[in-house]
């Protein structure tokens, strides 16, 4: 475990000189000395005090902000711009979640007056949680991203296995943490930050006894891996994992010219924006075949006039030009790309155009392929459309265009909801609100249960469990 390993700047497309070290093997032991005591600790406090805890990790947020943008846009080589967006997102959740924990319903009661019991359900919090930093936001799904802040919520200890490719700036909102939990002399060990650039510590404590629960955000490989090994644990555990979407778009009935133009502009931004590294980036439109060479050069104009940007690292570059390779060696793809050159890792958007015919039997082609990428789609008849999504398993959004929003097929609507987790008429899929009426999850594989939303208060849901106390009078 002592060897080092660097993070990447995608803006120079180089290396970090900083080595950053995969945390000691003995720290395990240590943790569980200690991590009972911490949890009944953290349990233990009120709901006001637990509130308390979530507005000082916001302050100290808020008060380390120049040092983390340095960080985040060196390791991430996303935009000023962006960070001051996950910056507010992230600051923001910690708020409401504040003033949603002393809002919220935390018990239930009612007294059998012929039997003279009382029933008493409460949520509780499930027990030291798993949190798993994502690479596309840095902030947001990462240290102090939706899942840790939801486990802290519902009163749960948090390992945070931190993002190597933004090691840095997770180190940073870490120390955050940490301050907070000295100033309120708290236990160090409710939360822990683990640095790794390989498997191990993740499998480990996946496999811990204390831990009672996994929160994920990834891909379908890695979110599948946990769920395996969570499933074989002597006393298996869920695992919260929101993995891959294509997040289809369907365009219904004939448009006008100038409302073709807009949605294609609207698609096109979603698609290309931060290189089309969402987990909600739409990566199949369907388009009547009518419409379809129109919208094809409207959305190439479109696209065209947007400024490409660095990938993340090169991994992920590295996997989307081979996922792109993979559809293209499917029949009947025309390729359509950016005409400028690549610059390091810099991402081009690519659309792959074809029919529905060809599509159907292109697995391939089915599947997410994360960056500024899409498959354009032409149909000639809205039942077309619904056969080919029962091919694509579960979704975490799905799109309709509709030149009347209040006159969509049914029969579409019904296939779509009994399929994705948010169901988006005459918009786009990415811009995530973290709200309590939001959902953000979706029937496997684009999360491991659909019953649960990543974004929002309701998230808080995963990391309890509930307890019956039954009083006789």
């Amino acid at each position: 475990m002592k060897k080092g390993f660097r993070t990447f700047q995608p803006q120079n497309n180089a290396w970090d000189t900083q080595l950053y070290f995969p945390t000691p093997l003995p720290f395990l032991e240590e943790w569980r000395t200690n991590i009972a005591a911490a949890q009944q600790e953290f349990a233990n406090l009120s709901i006001k005090e637990r509130a308390a805890f979530l507005l000082g990790l916001a302050t100290e947020l808020l008060a380390a902000k120049d040092d983390i943008q340095l960080l985040y846009c060196q390791e991430s080589g996303l935009s000023k711009k962006r960070f001051e967006a996950e910056f507010d997102r992230t600051h923001q959740t910690l708020l409401r979640f504040a003033s949603h924990l002393e809002n919220h319903l935390w018990e239930k009661s009612e007294t059998l007056e012929a039997d003279s019991i009382q029933l008493t359900k409460r949520k509780l919090p499930i027990g030291p949680v798993l949190v798993l930093g994502s690479s596309n936001f840095p902030l947001a799904y990462s240290t102090l991203g939706g899942d840790t802040v939801a486990a802290f919520a519902a009163g749960c200890c948090v390992v945070l296995k931190a993002h190597p490719m933004h090691a840095g700036t997770s180190i940073l909102v870490a120390q955050c943490i940490s301050k907070v939990l000295q100033k309120l002399n708290l236990s160090p060990f409710i939360f822990s930050h683990i640095l790794d650039d390989s498997y191990y510590w993740a499998s480990t404590f996946a496999k811990e006894p204390a831990i009672k629960a996994i929160g994920f955000t990834g891909s379908i490989k890695g979110g599948r891996a946990l769920m395996d090994i969570a499933a074989q644990r002597p006393d298996p555990i869920p695992v919260f994992a929101e993995m891959g979407s294509l997040n289809p778009v369907i365009l219904t009935g004939i448009f006008k010219s100038e409302e073709l133009q807009h949605t294609a502009e609207k698609l096109a931004l979603s698609i290309y924006t931060d290189a089309g590294q969402f987990c909600t980036k739409p990566g199949l439109i369907l388009v009547h075949e009518q419409q379809l060479a129109s919208f094809l050069d409207q959305l190439r104009t479109a696209l065209e006039l947007l400024q490409p940007v660095p990938m993340l690292h090169p991994d992920i570059f590295a996997k989307y030009e081979a996922r792109k390779r993979h559809v293209f060696q499917a029949k009947g793809m025309q390729r359509h790309e950016s005409s400028a050159p690549i610059q390091g890792i810099e991402a081009r958007w690519v659309i792959a155009q074809t029919n529905i015919q060809n599509l159907s039997n292109a697995p391939a082609a089915l599947e997410e392929v994360f960056g500024p990428f899409a498959v354009l789609c032409s149909y000639q008849e809205l039942s077309q459309c619904t056969a080919l999504l029962q091919q694509l398993g579960g979704q975490l959004t799905a799109t309709v265009f509709a030149p009347e929003a209040t006159q969509i097929e049914p029969n579409l609507v019904y296939q779509l909801q009994t399929q994705v987790g948010r169901l988006i008429i005459n918009g786009v899929p990415t811009g995530v609100r973290v709200l309590e009426t939001m959902h953000h999850g979706g029937p496997y594989p684009a999360s491991s249960d659909p019953r649960f939303s990543a974004v929002g208060p309701d998230s808080i849901q995963r990391f309890t469990k509930e307890v019956c106390f039954q009083r006789h009078l």
